[in-house]
């Protein structure tokens, strides 16, 4: 119980818009369980057509290659580069459209510090002093993929309408790009 509320009032500190549904779960003490769902415009969906989720205004941006050109690769683990230059105009201009910037970053992320030893709270503070350095909105910064209207990362490839062929061709066009390099 207690796991679900913090779970929740993180949801509301988040200011995301969430419904409670009861489900009642059989068993010899027909207990109940609560599960906390994101609410969305029609509720009574039928088809999974009908799904339209709602716009929860944020975005989700990758730091190296994106916003950090990342010239050098990890390195030390600092910020050595200026940012791309249209970076912070593109961001500003989301940010006037109301959206919520999260900076995504497997710099921050348990794993990677440990790999490099680097300190994990040091990363954050080096990533948030860069990013306010050079202007570049955000809200918060994370390893974590956090629901997002948009994700920006230069190594996604998109899967449209399930077709995986499409994705495979992708990257083979990568892989023979990076070979003729």
């Amino acid at each position: 119980m207690t796991m679900r509320l913090s779970r929740y009032l993180e949801h509301i500190q988040k200011n995301e818009n969430l419904t409670f549904a009861i489900d009642s779960i059989s068993g010899q003490d027909k207990k109940k369980k609560k599960i906390i769902r994101p609410e969305y415009p029609n509720s009574n969906i039928k088809e999974q057509e009908d799904f339209k989720p709602k716009l929860i205004k944020r975005v989700m941006i990758d730091l190296d290659r994106t916003i950090h050109q990342y010239s050098k690769g990890f390195q030390d683990g600092s910020m050595y580069d200026a940012p791309f230059p249209q970076a912070r105009e593109a961001l500003q201009k989301l940010r006037s459209k109301g959206f919520e910037i999260v900076i995504f970053t497997s710099r921050v992320s348990p794993e990677v510090a440990a790999f490099h030893g680097q300190d994990l709270e040091e990363q954050y503070t080096n990533i948030e002093n860069w990013l306010t350095n050079n202007e570049i909105p955000f809200d918060r910064v994370t390893a974590t993929k956090l629901d997002a209207d948009f994700y920006i990362d230069d190594k996604a490839i998109w899967v449209k309408n399930g077709d995986w062929e499409s994705v495979l061709e992708q990257i083979d066009k990568r892989i023979d790009e990076e070979y003729q390099k």
